[in-house]
């Protein structure tokens, strides 16, 4: 192999490769989780061609499977999240001397993020953290009570970001329910050492309101990240051609129902006399029965693998004949949108999703403290979509999703703001 030019490694060490750092909890996987990852591997794909996009993430095996396509000089590590989960899981370090507080884990996270030695079985992964121009925690909603061991992160980006002088990021993010009163603490404190921190709903930008972020900024709330770029439609294009041939030239019928049900985060959910997933059976049974849609009219859409298959299967010949779209085809081929479906869904992004593309819909709240929040932001912003908060049946929708006036207003709040954190740079030329 030819060895770099004398003047390509002056060039090197002048101005050394840019490396922008994400950090997000892919590989489950969450459709949503993972839509938004390759959302942001593809457009600094766009506007940073040349730079080494590092994605931090709990998975990185599986998720550089899923995002392999999104960004050819993607690097995936789990860095962040090896010592986040070190600090909630372990009380010492066995590789140090240093101890780790039980009730405080978050400060040695940040210690062993920002300093060389202090987890020294990650050290490659840590330099390569030091060495990042940016650090971007990207959108969801895992920074929260639900998931209260995901302070370490933030405050571990803080610390990387005080002591390199990398800018430090987060987008997109959903709040609530909000972290108990000490890792809530340790979040504002670390927020100081955050150039950007955004949100998508209007109460977590309240959670923050007199928070303070580096240079004296303030949170800002421009939405879910998604709206970056939104999917096109996709496996419901082809389906159509299908049912066109198999019908002779016949279009998809306009009542059917895409039904995206969830099996996880439903222990509060009470629905005739039942609670969690055999109350959620039992209210979408309802539902279709009352919007009178039969099972060959039915499309099931997985969101996360197996956790959005459980209710379908305790509804066992209701749903006899209905269309299953397992995680992997709506992966590869996109969420069947824009063909004048209904939706039935406690899922977030799905929502989104499809509202954007302008099909009615029913939202469930699954969990009220969590997906509240989550749905009530999507209303917030336009969508004309039915938010069930009681359990009662709700009458079929036909209102249609998001204008096109507000959906493309979303978008450009959410453009705009990536292009404050990620202007376009001219390729030099060779």
């Amino acid at each position: 192999m030819t060895s770099p030019s004398v003047t390509t490694r002056i060039a090197r060490a002048v101005r050394p490769e840019e490396v922008v750092y994400l950090v997000a909890p892919s590989g489950y996987p969450n459709y949503g989780d993972e839509l938004i990852a390759r959302i942001w591997l593809s457009h600094l794909r766009r506007v940073r061609p040349r730079a080494t996009v590092v994605l931090d993430c709990h998975t990185p095996g599986q998720a550089a499977l899923l995002l392999r396509d999104a960004n050819p000089r993607a690097v995936f590590t789990d860095t962040l999240w090896r010592l986040a989960e070190h600090g909630r899981a372990v009380a010492a370090d066995e590789q140090t001397d240093e101890k780790v507080d039980p009730q405080r884990p978050w400060e040695w996270v940040a210690r062993a993020a920002a300093e060389l030695g202090v987890a020294p079985r990650l050290g490659e992964g840590v330099d390569l953290l030091r060495r990042a121009s940016s650090i971007h925690l990207v959108g969801g909603g895992y920074l929260n009570r639900q998931w209260s061991h995901h302070t370490g992160i933030v405050t571990a980006m803080a610390a990387v970001g005080t002591a390199t002088g990398a800018g430090v990021y987060a987008t997109g993010h959903g709040l609530l329910p909000l972290l108990p009163q000490d890792e809530w603490a340790a979040v504002v404190e670390a927020l100081r050492g955050f150039d950007v921190f955004d949100v998508r709903d209007a109460a977590s930008l309240a959670a923050l309101d007199g928070v303070a972020l580096a240079g004296g900024g303030s949170p800002c709330q421009t939405g879910d990240d998604v709206w970056l770029d939104l999917p096109s439609r996709g496996w419901g294009d082809r389906l159509v051609e299908q049912v066109r041939k198999r019908r002779g030239g016949a279009v998809l019928p306009d009542d059917g129902v895409v039904v995206c049900i969830q099996s996880d985060l439903v222990d509060d959910f009470a629905f005739a006399g039942s609670t969690g997933i055999d109350a959620l059976a039992e209210f979408t049974a309802a539902t279709l029965d009352h919007w009178r849609v039969p099972a060959e009219r039915v499309t099931v859409l997985e969101a996360i693998p197996g956790h959005d298959y459980a209710v379908v299967k305790r509804l066992g010949d209701r749903l006899a004949g209905a269309r299953v779209v397992p995680f992997l085809s709506v992966w590869r081929d996109g969420l069947p949108i824009g063909q004048g479906q209904t939706w039935l869904t406690t899922r977030f992004h799905p929502h989104l999703i499809a509202a954007a593309a302008g099909d009615s819909g029913a939202a469930i709240v699954a969990k009220p403290d969590y997906y509240g929040a989550k749905h009530q932001s999507l209303v917030d912003a336009g969508s004309r979509w039915t938010v069930v908060t009681d359990a009662t049946v709700p009458e079929r929708p036909t209102g249609g999703g998001f204008s096109p006036d507000a959906r493309d207003r979303n978008s450009a709040a959410k453009v705009g703001l990536a292009e404050r954190l990620y202007p376009p740079r001219r390729l030099a030329r060779r």
